[in-house]
């Protein structure tokens, strides 16, 4: 191995450090060389950062702000242009999804109709215009029965973008491939390319925008700065030197009073100083004595008077203020005196009116203002004049200040409610008569005009009698007694359902209210006759009362009139010591019969069978349609089970006979379930529950057939404990499930709320419907626990949502058995006491209209506890339940909810458009919200529009969903655009 002998010299500072080495083998000389050089290295580079941070903290600091104030806007530049991309590339990938759903959905039935034509000419064309009309489609094909059709943009402008910034956007054209189902079997193939060169270009443009904007908005406010650094430089340096020329003696130096605004006031600060110390020097001693007893007394005499008083020089710098002005800002003088006044207007006229001026002193003005004084706002007159020296020069000026505000406020008061009066009279949907002490109209508001026949300048002066008009003898010589009595009487006259005889001859039945109007001091000054037109809405409770109690398609009675046929039924029985008979009917196969005769043909169908059943029944028994095909007969006055049993054989019979319809004959069979009072149970319920379960396995036994509830062996009730049972286990396991469906305003766009929606994630049968467990527990306790446990996650997740979407409200639907036991409210308000950050006014609680009949004064009283606090109520399911109009008019709800069964059919149904139109019109009279359930199409949703209505849910919105899944559905729902045509839609009788 060579030796080596050498000399190896360092740089070290001012020095050379000179090593010799010698016999030293390679390697060993290169490590231990290289770690010495990288010693020196770290000493050198950590001398070289002290020097310049030497240097740095040797520059002023405004040239050291300037690096660090450049750094940090490149940063937040970079993140923001960062930001900007990842956005409008999202952006752009939205608008090529969107692009391709638009597409697929505008071509598929065009290019079905074409195949069938087979007319490809028209299929090249079509796709050729939709690629064309798109910037972001490439090329769209069309492959059919071995077909190939191509529509081909070859004309789009690939504008240059730099290839760096086409690798960042990570943006890259999509495919979409769409299989289509032809109605002559065969399969279609639409297959969509899009391009995403317009999208960078896009991109790049607006990045190029922006970059040149930050760059002018970067050059702008260094500029800026340094003005600003250059002129406080110069500044400073000038007050620096008069005040070191003060120091030494020389009293009489001055500021030049030159530059910005800033600089003339510090000029004139120190000059001011200056001369008051300058002054006070010369004069001190000899007029201390005389200035300190004059000023002594003046602010004795200052602090004595109630009206704020303040002292300023020229500069608008606070000298002294009083006790009354302390007292009126809420301030201390120490606090206020020796700065700038504050700006005392807070009006939008900032400057007031002047009221008075002096020509012989510009400064002496008085003017009427607002301040904010003490957190108040107070309306003042301002008086200001200056004042002077000994020398006669002005060197400030005195300001006081007079509270008017009591007398503004007075003044504002009367004309409001001047203002309000003649705006309520010419606005309200009611009839406004008023009169003088003798009777004599004195005005009339647009609608009494209108209803009376008379015009406002035709009718004064004339007597009430002559204007309006009764055709009842009897209330017109009440309501002249009331009239002539009216200085002495303390009560209202009131009368409802009275005919009002209009000038033309025209006769409206009216509602009127009569009223004596007194002053403060309870003198009477006239009359007003409030009456509103109510011919509309009697005839219309009138037909909805009609509707509520029968099915409109067969003209039988309903589920509502049902329930009282039940309990009157019930005690006849109990009564007379005989038997009811309870008879469920339901058609056999009629789906098949609905699906294949269709809709029409199939309620012609229920029509025959209603009158059929009418024709058996007679006038001794009662039918009702509960629903769908669904039937009741209530058997009376039956004495045993054999005559129960002819009465079913004959039914079935005359139910078996052939139906003509549509010239086509048809067959029909129908299974019967029966319960019988009171051999199965005593209550309406639960002797229709009996029935079915009747009918149940009259089907299951092979249809065509009658089956009697039998009580004692009947295994479904054992099973019905057991299910009970395991729903309770379901609810302790955190086996149930909320799920929420999206509430619409089809005229404003956006959502409004969701309704929170039951299921049971069962661990062996899945997701389980509500229909499929709730009925078992309804009549018992363990729904009050399901229903606490709905309203728990209900407010849990209205929580959640509360920083994203603050304005939705979400509908919980309550059992009957849950409203009505007596702790709800404590129960309710323990819960809403549980999340205080959740407004109770998003929280809408559903119940159905049969909830409240049991004990309707209980759950009036329950509905406006709940209102006080805050919760909304709707009912649900309405115009199938079991309430009237007057329970309608005496509950406090919020929202009439059109159940899904009238929505469904509405645009083939005439009666069931009907139906919604009434409840629509019914709501409008009591003032209540109305929103329709179960809209499964865009064409729904028109037609309610025209009715009137706006709020929908159903599957044509969005089908119910988990919470996790609620906030990607409303970022990418759109509403249909036939529904945002319809925001200018005029509602049918507004």
């Amino acid at each position: 191995m060579r030796h080596i002998c050498s000399k190896l010299i360092f740089p070290l500072g001012n020095r050379h450090l000179q090593v010799k080495i010698e016999k030293v083998f390679i390697k060993p000389i290169i490590l231990t060389s290289l770690e010495r050089l990288t010693s020196l290295k770290f000493i050198k580079f950590v001398k070289t950062l002290q020097k310049f941070l030497q240097r740095w903290q040797q520059r002023n600091i405004y040239t050291r702000l300037f690096i660090p104030i450049l750094v940090l806007i490149f940063v937040v530049s970079g993140f923001r242009y960062y930001m900007m991309i990842e956005s409008e590339t999202r952006d752009a990938r939205h608008r090529l999804q969107t692009e391709l759903r638009h597409a697929n959905h505008y071509l598929t039935p065009a290019l079905i109709n074409l195949s069938l034509q087979d007319n490809q000419q028209a299929m090249h064309s079509l796709l050729l215009r939709e690629a064309i009309s798109s910037p972001l489609i490439q090329s769209i094909s069309w492959d059919y029965q071995r077909q190939h059709v191509t529509g081909q943009d070859t004309d789009q402008e690939r504008p240059g973008v730099p290839d760096w910034f086409s690798a960042i956007l990570h943006l890259t054209e999509e495919t979409s491939r769409q299989e289509v189902r032809l109605p002559n079997g065969d399969t279609g193939l639409l297959s969509i390319q899009t391009t995403v060169e317009g999208e960078k270009a896009h991109i790049w443009q607006k990045v190029m925008t922006q970059a040149k904007i930050s760059l002018l908005i970067v050059v702008t406010i260094f500029f800026l700065l340094g003005l600003i650094l250059r002129s406080n430089t110069r500044t400073m340096h000038r007050l620096a030197e008069a005040t070191d020329k003060f120091k030494k003696g020389q009293h009489a130096v001055r500021m030049s009073v030159t530059g910005t605004a800033e600089a003339r006031a510090l000029a004139n600060t120190f000059n001011a100083m200056a001369s008051e110390v300058q002054a006070l020097l010369l004069t001190l001693q000899r007029s201390q004595r005389e200035n300190s007893e004059q000023l002594h007394f003046t602010w004795q005499l200052l602090n004595a008077l109630p009206i704020p008083i303040f002292f300023q020089d020229q500069h608008g710098i606070c000298q002294r203020i009083n006790h009354a002005w302390e007292e009126m800002f809420g301030v201390s003088a120490r606090d206020i005196t020796g700065r700038t006044m504050p700006l005392l207007a807070v009006d939008a006229q900032g400057q007031a009116m002047v009221l008075a001026h002096d020509a012989a002193d510009p400064l002496k003005l008085v003017m009427e203002t607002r301040v904010q004084a003490a957190g108040k706002i107070l309306d003042v007159l301002y008086f200001q004049a200056s004042f002077t020296n000994v020398d006669g020069l002005t060197i400030g000026s005195i300001g006081a200040l007079i509270d008017i505000s009591e007398r503004k406020q007075a003044q504002a008061t009367l004309a409001a409610e001047n203002e309000r009066v003649e705006t309520t009279l010419a606005s309200i949907g009611d009839a406004v008569i008023s009169t003088d002490v003798d009777g004599r109209i004195l005005t009339l508001n647009r609608v009494a005009q209108q209803l009376c026949g008379w015009k406002r300048s035709e009718a004064h002066n004339h007597t009430l009698q002559e204007v309006f008009a009764l055709s009842d003898g009897g209330h017109r010589a009440r309501l002249a007694e009331f009239l002539g009595q009216i200085s002495q009487r303390e009560d209202i006259l009131q009368s409802d359902t009275q005919v009002l005889i209009s000038r033309s001859g025209q006769q409206f039945e009216i509602d009127y209210t009569a009223a004596p109007i007194r002053q403060k001091n309870g003198k009477v000054m006239g009359c007003v006759l409030v009456f509103r037109d109510v011919s509309e809405k009697r005839r219309l409770m009138q037909e909805i009362s009609w509707r509520a109690g029968h099915d409109v398609l067969t003209g039988l009675e309903n589920r509502n009139a049902l329930a009282e046929r039940f309990n009157t039924a019930i005690a006849t029985a109990h009564a007379q010591q005989t038997w009811l008979a309870v008879c469920l009917i339901d058609l056999d196969h009629f789906q098949k019969i609905n699906e294949s005769h269709g809709q029409d043909f199939a309620n012609k169908l229920l029509q025959q069978v209603a009158r059929r059943l009418e024709s058996n029944a007679g006038n001794e028994h009662h039918i009702a349609r509960l629903g769908g095909d669904e039937f009741v007969i209530l058997l009376q006055n039956q004495h045993d089970v054999a005559g129960v049993e002819l009465n079913l054989a004959l039914l079935l019979a005359e139910l078996a006979q052939t139906y003509e319809i549509e010239q086509q004959s048809i067959k029909l069979s129908a299974s019967i379930g029966v319960a019988i009072y009171p051999r199965d149970d005593i209550n309406a319920d639960t002797l229709l529950r009996c029935a079915d379960q009747a009918m149940y396995q009259a089907k299951l036994k092979g249809r065509n057939q009658f089956h009697l509830f039998d009580a004692e062996h009947d295994q479904q009730l054992r099973t019905h404990h057991n299910q009970r049972a395991r729903i309770r286990l379901a609810l302790q396991q955190d086996e149930m499930r909320l799920y929420f469906q999206p509430k619409v305003n089809m005229r404003l766009g956006r959502i409004v709320g969701l309704e929170a929606l039951l299921r049971w994630q069962h661990p062996d049968q899945g997701i389980i419907g509500p229909l499929h467990f709730l009925p078992l527990i309804e009549h018992t306790d363990l729904i009050i626990d399901v229903g606490d446990w709905v309203l728990q996650q209900a407010m849990e997740q209205l929580r959640s949502w509360t920083s994203t979407h603050p304005d939705w409200v979400i509908s919980v639907n309550i059992a009957a058995r849950h409203f009505q036991c007596m702790d709800f409210v404590e129960r309710l308000s323990r819960i809403l006491a549980d999340y205080p950050d959740v407004r109770a006014e998003r929280l809408e609680i559903e119940i159905l209209e049969s909830a409240a009949i049991q004990d309707i004064q209980h759950v009036r009283e329950v509905m406006l506890a709940c209102q006080k606090m805050g919760v909304s109520f709707a009912l649900d399911d309405f115009g199938t339940g079991y309430s009237s109009l007057s329970y309608l008019k005496r509950l406090p709800a919020n929202t009439l909810k059109i159940d899904q069964s009238f929505v469904r059919d509405m645009l083939a149904d005439k009666d069931d458009l009907a139906v919604i139109s009434a409840v629509i019109g019914l709501a409008r009279a009591f003032n209540r919200e109305v929103i329709a359930e179960g809209v499964e199409s865009t064409e729904h949703g028109v037609a309610l529009l025209h009715l009137g209505c706006e709020l929908v849910q159903g599957y044509g919105v969005a089908r119910p969903m988990p919470a996790a899944q609620i906030n990607d559905w409303a970022k990418a729902y759109v509403i249909p655009g036939s529904w945002q045509q319809g925001k200018g839609l005029e509602w049918e009788g507004a």
